[in-house]
């Protein structure tokens, strides 16, 4: 039995909960629970969108941007010694984040993406410092229309 009660009486929740319940046990559920799993793809395609094409009739295609949450947990090497200063003033242990652009028909090598975004050597030592915390993306259409 089901009762919200307040000092003896349903009050209004109590009302919509017994509703609810009632309208729910009249539905017919079948025994055994089953589920469509989907279908595990191989093939990789390469998220290439078409925006439309500009006034030449030349396909123009979206541009695709990676932002790249991440953290520096150890010292790291600049791949240019007059940056090593710079690259040593940047904090550690601290989300920090970038935005590149990226091809869609290509593998990304997320550390390897931070490593020369910041001007550091792209190594197997510099790799263990870099902590990746997500990664989202972003597609955009160019417009063709005069501003």
């Amino acid at each position: 039995m089901l009762s919200f009660c307040n000092r003896g009486r349903i009050g209004r929740l109590g009302l919509l909960a017994a509703a609810t319940l009632s309208v729910a046990a009249s539905l017919t559920v079948p025994s055994i629970a089953s589920a469509t799993v989907p279908v595990v793809e191989s093939v990789g395609v390469g998220a290439r969108i078409r925006c439309g094409a500009n006034a030449a009739g030349v396909p123009v295609y979206a541009s695709h941007a990676d932002k790249i949450v991440f953290a520096l947990t150890g010292p790291i090497q600049a791949a240019i010694a007059a940056d090593q200063p710079a690259l040593d003033a940047i904090p550690r242990n601290t989300p920090l984040d970038i935005k590149v652009l990226d091809n869609p028909q290509r593998i990304a090598d997320i550390p390897g993406k931070v490593l020369t975004f910041i001007g550091a050597l792209d190594n197997t030592f510099d790799r263990l410092q870099v902590q990746i915390h997500e990664v989202k993306y972003a597609m955009v259409c160019p417009t063709t229309a005069a501003p």
